[in-house]
């Protein structure tokens, strides 16, 4: 395996991501924007991004200390490592020095409520790497009780990552949350997760049947649980989300918030809800607090960069009911 991988933890180590397929966002705040004229952005933000990155920065913001780990490559990569280091977060990446980690320009126009996200391909890693590249993170991650496993992953590795490292998290008594999709949570539901947390869409696309209503993401959850999920969250846009454990769900509304940027309030979501759960808040509680960071997210330029003085407010808007 090519390049180095460095330590920076702290002590008291809590939670660590996993990002396989990591971003450099550029965010552009771009009022009035018109498809094909030029124009000039009045706010400007680039941060490490990709699921589990946004998760990090987002439980770093709450406090917790935080290890960072998986997947970048070439000078992107790099950069992703030193805002890391600037941030104040640790990192044990596998370091890649054929090709080059995501970059994702993302236009959010605040006239029109619109933001706009292109992603690049990113490298590509030979399928024999993954044996090495899966061994480097279990020992990574082994001090952590909780590991987020985040987002999609490069080219060239199967499709069962997350359901390996779940299975490797278990072995040790680890408590693997994962938030994926298509055909890389598939796997992920047979390894029996602590958590596994999507958006309605997602669900949809895995069961082949539209979730519409907290009703119909109850009867998905109680399917995952049914397989051996542990607990499953499905978030449901500006209406909320719906938490499932064994026998009971429950329906947590969303705040009304003047959303400046949606994008990264799943991975904001995600840090809160996990976040919640390792302080021992239980099941409803935790997600309430997920919603309520995910609104937080809305309200600020940048994945994962939440507001958090309007958090005491929007937890007041996030109610508890069973479903």
């Amino acid at each position: 395996m090519e390049g180095q991988t460095l330590s920076r933890e702290r002590a008291s180590p809590e939670l660590a991501t996993v990002t396989l397929n990591g971003t450099l966002d550029r965010v552009l705040l771009v009022p009035n924007l018109q498809p094909g004229e030029s124009h000039d952005a009045i706010d400007d933000v680039t941060l490490p991004s990709g699921k589990g990155l946004n998760v990090a920065r987002a439980a770093h913001a709450l406090g917790r200390r935080v290890l960072a780990t998986g997947i970048v490559a070439g000078s992107c990569g790099q950069w992703i490592c030193a805002l890391l280091e600037q941030a104040g977060i640790a990192d044990r990446f596998v370091r890649l020095s054929q090709g080059e980690s995501r970059t994702s320009p993302i236009l959010v126009d605040p006239q029109r409520g619109h933001t706009t996200v292109v992603h690049d391909r990113g490298p590509t890693v030979p399928r024999d790497m993954w044996p090495q590249i899966r061994h480097h993170i279990a020992e990574a991650v082994r001090p952590y009780r909780w590991v987020a496993l985040c987002g999609s992953c490069p080219a060239g590795l199967p499709d069962a990552v997350y359901a390996d490292l779940c299975r490797d998290l278990q072995a040790h008594g680890q408590r693997a949350c994962i938030d994926a999709r298509d055909q890389w949570l598939i796997p992920a539901l047979h390894a029996g997760p602590y958590l596994v947390k999507c958006n309605q869409h997602e669900a949809g696309r895995i069961l082949e049947t539209p979730i519409e209503t907290p009703e119909h993401a109850c009867q998905a959850a109680r399917q995952w649980i049914a397989m051996g999920v542990q607990h499953v969250v499905i978030t449901l846009g500006r209406a909320g989300a719906v938490a499932a454990q064994a026998e009971r769900a429950w329906y947590i509304t969303a705040p009304h918030v003047r959303a400046l940027s949606p994008v990264g309030s799943g991975d904001a979501m995600m840090a809160g809800l996990v976040v919640a759960l390792s302080r021992g808040d239980a099941l409803p509680a935790a997600t309430r607090y997920g919603v309520a960071i995910g609104a937080a997210n809305t309200l600020k330029l940048g994945s994962a960069c939440c507001d958090l003085d309007a958090l005491p407010s929007l937890l007041a808007q996030t109610r508890i009911m069973d479903v």
